[in-house]
């Protein structure tokens, strides 16, 4: 059995000596031939789409659709192969090609043929023969010119034989110059395909393509057939003549000439391969020196590599060649973050930690995205990659951090083990931080906030209440004396050196927040306070006692800290007068602004006016 090249037909030699042709479904018979032996034949084979060759031995049987068969003879054992357009007959000496006659090339020679194509033709002999016939077949044609011409070109297009091949372009061209409607790029594209098929063509080549197979072929497989054969110049040739991408072509042949030149040294081989490379400005580099570094020649990878003007190619081949350096150095003057990220991963699986910092510690775009990538995903390298290179208030600064993030874990409650942690990651901190004097205040601080974690530990284990870890110095104090452990609030206070002025102001605002109005009045009296008693007058008013607040405001030596107490529980009168005694043109003038709409007050203002005598107030 064979299938069509279209895979619609099928031909079966049967048991009993007939051909058969079906389609592929079997739905229907096309074609049934008896042929005169049973004997099954060595190879069925599609002649195109035209008729079926069968072989026995020294005998071959073509039969077309119109049953009438032809035999041809051979004294050897042949091998049929099927085309598109015909079949190709090998044996040990010949390779012959079997087709049915193209339309065209039938049209013009046919005998006594009267077709347009045949008269143009006619018409070219006699015009070489300067023969005045040669307008009459013209004149007799015109109508049909286009078709004449057409036929010439393609029958061209189907001819083996250059000469002819010549002959029929030449008719061609001919009526083409009395035909101005015919295609104008019809000519030379032909001529074009013929001048790429002849080359092919030739015996020191090999390749005897038809037309019909050039044209499903395609040129660029065509020109990667040559390649792959070595027929690099004539690849190359072809490429430029059909304006092809040359760099396929180039390339192989560049690694042909490595594959072939061992003898070569490397200098002299780059040389060499550089003046034919630099006929493609696009070539890649990078598969040149990939193909050298696979044969052995890494010193000649090296340098190619180095003329590969395109990162993303350069970068892979320079690490895969072991140039780790120059991969490096090459990622960073590109800027491609990627590029850079894949040398560091290589480097890194590489090297030693110890090298692999040296390394990218020279190179601040490496060593900035090395930094980002190890905050995220590899902090113990990084504070190996700090302290090797000599910055542990760097690795201080991962530990505070750490310690944050353990404080923001669901977990990390008030009371938590978790503390724990956080306190000896502070502490460590701090040591860190003591290595270098410009970083006193940062292990002053981690000093402090270590202490201040331990005694609110402290305190919630004596006071069994969660509510200390995570405040502040002031709101530790404040929450102490709410709770009545002014103790533990001395305690703190003495800790971490708290004034004696905002000590006061804490214990009275922790006073006034847990009402206790007796234990504030006894501690007002205790001694006259270091800041006088602005701050129990601030307590109250934010209390919202204005009893209290009054024990309180007659004490304040300021008149203007005492009007805005007074206007701040609504005593108006009073503080205007403070304001008066204040002597203060601007806070008396704010008074009257706020208090002029309200005709209660007026006989005030007018009180206070013949009193004053201001400057700018009125």
């Amino acid at each position: 059995m064979a299938v069509s090249q279209n895979g619609k037909y099928l031909a079966m030699f049967t048991h009993d000596g007939r051909l058969l042709v079906v389609l592929t479904d079997f739905s229907r018979i096309i074609f049934e031939y008896t042929c005169e032996t049973t004997l099954p034949p060595e190879q069925i084979a599609w002649c195109g789409l035209d008729s079926v060759l069968l072989y026995w031995d020294e005998m071959l049987l073509m039969v077309g659709p119109n049953g009438d068969p032809v035999r041809y003879m051979y004294d050897e054992p042949i091998i049929l192969i099927s085309e598109c357009d015909g079949v190709r007959i090998l044996s040990n000496s010949t390779m012959e090609f079997l087709q049915r006659v193209p339309d065209s090339t039938v049209s013009i020679f046919q005998i006594g043929s009267t077709e347009p194509g045949a008269l143009l033709y006619d018409a070219l002999d006699h015009f070489d023969r300067h023969s005045a016939k040669a307008d009459e077949n013209l004149r007799s044609v015109r109508s049909k010119l286009p078709q004449a011409v057409e036929a010439c070109i393609d029958a061209a297009g189907h001819e083996f034989d250059v000469s002819r091949q010549r002959t029929l372009l030449r008719a061609a061209s001919y009526g083409r110059a009395f035909c101005s409607q015919f295609p104008r790029e019809r000519f030379p594209e032909m001529c074009r395909t013929l001048r790429v098929l002849n080359a092919v063509r030739n015996h020191e080549i090999g390749i005897p393509l038809s037309i019909q197979q050039y044209k499903l072929l395609t040129a660029p497989v065509l020109v990667g057939r040559l390649t792959n054969g070595n027929h690099h110049l004539l690849a190359l040739r072809i490429s430029e003549y059909l304006n092809l991408n040359i760099e396929v072509v180039i390339r192989h042949w560049a690694c042909t000439k490595i594959t072939a030149s061992s003898s070569i040294d490397d200098i002299a081989l780059l040389d060499i391969l550089l003046e034919k490379l630099k006929l493609c400005k696009d070539i890649s580099y990078a598969a040149i020196a990939g193909h050298a570094d696979k044969s052995g020649r890494r010193k000649l990878a090296a340098m190619l590599v180095d003329h590969e003007p395109r990162a993303v190619e350069q970068v892979p081949l320079l690490l895969s060649i072991g140039e780790e350096d120059s991969a490096l150095g090459k990622a960073t003057e590109s800027g491609d973050t990627d590029l850079v990220y894949l040398v560091l991963f290589h480097i890194w699986e590489k090297k030693q930690p110890i090298d692999f910092f040296g390394t990218i510690n020279a190179r601040p775009l490496a060593r900035d995205l090395f930094i980002t990538y190890a905050r995220h995903h590899d902090r113990k390298s990084l504070e190996d990659f700090f302290l090797s290179t000599g910055r542990p208030q760097d690795v201080a600064y991962l530990l505070l951090e750490e310690s944050w993030e353990l404080e923001r874990k669901p977990m990390a409650t008030r009371g938590s083990a978790l503390q724990g942690p956080r306190i000896r990651l502070i502490e460590d901190a701090q040591k860190l931080f003591s290595q270098t004097k410009e970083h006193a205040f940062e292990a002053k601080a981690a000093e402090e906030h270590a202490k201040l974690l331990r005694l609110q530990l402290d305190l919630e284990a004596s006071t069994k209440q969660a509510i200390f870890v995570g405040s502040s110095i002031s709101d530790t104090i404040r929450t102490c004396i709410v709770l009545g452990n002014e103790r533990a609030a001395m305690r703190v206070r003495a800790e971490f050196k708290v004034s004696e002025k905002r000590w006061y102001w804490l214990k009275a605002f922790a006073l006034a927040t847990a009402r206790n109005w007796e234990a504030l009045e006894k501690f007002s009296k205790e001694k006259k306070p270091p800041g006088g008693f602005k701050p129990f007058v601030e307590a109250c008013i934010d209390a919202e006692e204005k009893t209290e607040a009054l024990k309180y405001i007659p004490k304040l030596t300021d008149p203007g800290d005492k009007s805005q107490a007074f206007a701040r529980i609504g005593m108006d009168k009073e503080a205007a007068d403070a304001a008066a005694q204040a002597k203060d043109s601007e806070l008396f003038g704010r008074w009257k602004l706020n208090l002029a709409q309200n005709s209660g007050t007026a006989s005030i203002l007018d009180t206070l006016r013949d009193r004053l005598s201001f400057q700018g107030v009125y």
